[in-house]
């Protein structure tokens, strides 16, 4: 067996078809719903996403992944390099910057192998490692790319301001700075197009769980044909096999060094401390015949009851901490309306159509207000906003998510001078559909070691 590998896709070559067969079903893994399609109902597709093809090819960040499966058989094939350079970097060294144990292993495991996934738990100075990393191949071409312009503009301030990067540009809707080191949006590739798709030997990419499920954003990973080097940093890798296969296939395989129980033994983050409020309600047999959509706009988003429970809570913070900062994430911008009318002057509700500035101004009086200060959002505040001063959270978003879950709770868990510990609020609803979905979200908390207690 011989393997042609390329920068984006590699090739299978073997004349044992017995081998490569059970190579193609091994790769293959059954779509969600494919029995709904008429494609499926027609005998024209089999139902199932393929990462080997009929041809062999397939998506070369799967190549590590492959060899394990191929050792299983005692299978050693021969590893051809089509378009292999010798890549030399330079120092990543940081002006006032000291590296923590394991972001000194991220860096060096990515210098090396030169394509993967860090996963890197919200709060352990993913952007410092994104920021090496680049230094260390500040002589070359580089894209990184970014789901949200807010993602963009920080990193971007961080490296010019905080590090010292130089030539590094800008690229979102309507802003555009030239740099070898190009900051980019993927809604904005195109602009990208005639100076970095070909040229970039480094291709970086940011949240990048977002871009694990859609073709468009998939494609935009795919069109860098001789970017050698191919990094992805997240929190929260999906677990799902199809998206976790063509997570990888784009990128590599996910390198986990630390986890977050890790840092909070530590004292590198802030020990959650998480309450799940229990709160007793007999739902009506109508209740049975309702949709979940139905369900969770009556008993989440308009259930009064709740909602008035949110108010003590945060009327119980304030009076316990004269200077709490609240930190409140709701799914729907109806909910957040209706939680910022309730809880009064203390609080601001930022939505997605809120300009750069006015985020900035809402989170920096936020941050600076004397007495207590209460943020509300959506998905705006679950990723991408570094407010290390949150004291309390309150999840009230409902839904099972584990990346959801896990990338809100983050949002709570860095440190700040005074701050060891912070505390967070989620609901047990006990309604049809919600009462699973509360025992997922306490299921995803356990997992990642923190404890979970009832009120």
């Amino acid at each position: 067996m011989k393997i042609h590998i390329n920068t984006a896709n590699s090739r299978i070559e073997t004349d044992n078809p017995k081998l490569f067969q059970a190579l193609y079903d091994l790769y293959s893994f059954k779509v969600p719903g494919a029995e709904y399609s008429m494609a499926y109902k027609r005998k024209n597709w089999d139902g199932k996403q393929h990462f080997i093809s009929r041809a062999g090819i397939f998506r070369t960040g799967l190549l590590s992944k492959l060899l394990k499966d191929l050792e299983k058989i005692d299978c050693i094939p021969e590893l051809e390099y089509v378009h292999k350079k010798q890549v030399t970097h330079n120092s990543y060294d940081i002006d006032q910057f000291s590296f923590y144990d394991y972001q000194e292993k991220f860096i060096k495991k990515a210098l090396g192998s030169q394509r993967g996934v860090i996963k890197s738990p919200t709060g352990s100075g993913k952007t410092l490692i994104m920021a090496a990393i680049a230094k260390a191949w500040s002589n070359k071409k580089m894209v990184l790319l970014f789901n949200a312009k807010q993602l963009l503009t920080q990193t971007y301030k961080f490296f010019t301001d905080t590090c010292g990067i130089d030539n590094v540009g800008l690229c979102y809707g309507e802003g555009y700075l030239y740099g070898d080191i190009m900051l980019c949006t993927v809604q904005s590739i195109e602009k990208i197009m005639d100076t970095h798709l070909k040229e970039a030997e480094v291709l970086m990419v940011d949240e990048c769980h977002e871009f694990a499920n859609g073709k468009t954003t998939l494609a935009a990973i795919r069109s860098f044909p001789n970017a050698q080097i191919r990094l992805g940093f997240t929190a929260t890798p999906p677990k799902d096999k199809i998206p976790r296969y063509n997570l990888e296939g784009a990128l590599g395989e996910v390198w986990e060094i630390v986890e977050t129980s890790d840092l909070v033994e530590s004292g590198k983050l802030a020990r959650p401390i998480i309450q799940l409020v229990d709160r007793s309600y007999s739902a009506s047999g109508a209740d049975e015949d309702m949709s979940y959509l139905d369900i969770y706009d009556q008993y989440i988003v308009r259930n009064d009851l709740r909602n008035k429970i949110i108010r003590e809570i945060v009327d119980d913070i304030k009076n316990r901490h004269p200077r709490a900062r609240i930190l409140i994430l709701t799914k729907s911008l109806d909910h957040g309306r209706t939680l910022e009318n309730l809880l009064g002057k203390s609080s601001k509700f930022l939505v997605g159509g809120d300009s750069l500035g006015e985020r900035y101004k809402a989170i920096s009086h936020f941050r600076g207000r004397k007495s207590s200060s209460i943020l509300i959002g959506t998905r705006i505040l679950q990723t991408g906003i570094n407010i290390e001063e949150i004291t309390h959270f309150i999840n009230a978003r409902g839904m099972k998510s584990e990346i959801a879950t896990i990338q809100a709770l983050g949002r709570a868990l860095r440190k700040s001078k005074g701050k060891s510990e912070v505390f967070v609020y989620d609901f047990l609803d006990k309604e049809k559909y919600l009462l699973a979905h509360s025992l997922e979200r306490k299921k995803h908390y356990e997992n990642e070691g923190h404890e979970v207690r009832i009120l």
